[in-house]
């Protein structure tokens, strides 16, 4: 009896403890379609339609030679969330980068909040490291924004991130004419999945502890508790397909 009610409490958690753990859903703003573009989003409108453009061209250009993706998100507030979760749901709810490689990028404004952040998926981790992801935002962004200069910051921010991602991939950037081709990003993380497929994932997992208990002598299981026990909600950003964080730097101003 002890043994059925172990492997229900350890279904009841890997079902429900990364929901329980991830920023609420109403406080992100939905996934942009293609048409909207995924690579500019401007909640605080900030931005002029101009500017929007900018960031599309050349947004789309990155993601067709490197299927890197780069996006910026204006917000007027975090509402008293820490910008760098808020920063890490986004890229997981979006689905920022390609699913296979990690390569997704968020460039974070919270206007009212005085904060900004660069978020980084772990396939670019090596080329856009924390210092880097500071200096851009220390050197580019802030000496703009502490001027009210908010557009140009934003803008010279996105094109200098938008170049060191190209000049590591060995490519070029020359914008190219947005039509609404963006791609919306390459996979939802877990907490984004209907329930029967959470309860289909736990059932799953609870009928490979039960073989594993009777006839591997419970190492997966043991295996399977060290991991929850030392990460909690999980890590950060592993096995989302297409939209772990790698790291990344905050910045007040």
């Amino acid at each position: 009896m002890k043994r059925w009610l172990f492997y229900f409490l350890l279904f009841l958690q890997v079902i429900f403890i990364p929901c329980a753990s991830a920023i609420g859903p109403s406080a992100i703003p939905p996934k942009p379609s293609a048409a909207d573009g995924i690579y500019v989003q401007d909640y605080a409108n900030v931005l002029t339609a101009t500017d929007k453009h900018q960031i599309l061209s050349i947004g789309q250009d990155l993601d067709n030679k490197t299927h890197a993706q780069l996006a910026v998100l204006t917000i007027p507030s975090l509402n008293g969330e820490p910008i760098d979760e808020y920063a890490l749901a986004v890229l997981r709810k979006w689905g920022i980068g390609d699913k296979t490689t990690n390569s997704g990028v968020l460039i974070l404004i919270a206007m009212k909040d005085r904060q900004s952040r660069i978020e980084v998926g772990y396939g670019l981790e090596g080329v856009l490291n924390d210092a880097l992801a500071g200096r851009i935002q220390d050197q580019v962004m802030l000496p703009f924004f502490r001027q009210g200069a908010y557009r140009q910051g934003i803008i010279q921010g996105y094109v200098t991130t938008a170049s060191i991602i190209a000049k590591s991939a060995g490519v070029e950037l020359k914008g190219t004419s947005y039509s609404g081709g963006a791609r919306t990003g390459y996979g939802d993380n877990v907490e984004s999945y209907p329930l029967w497929f959470k309860l289909l994932i736990g059932i799953g997992i609870v009928v490979l502890l039960i073989i594993d208990n009777l006839f591997l002598g419970g190492i997966m299981t043991q295996m399977l508790i060290f991991t929850i026990l030392r990460g909690g909600g999980g890590p950060r950003g592993g096995g989302y397909g297409g939209s772990g964080g790698g790291g990344g730097a905050s910045r007040r101003w």
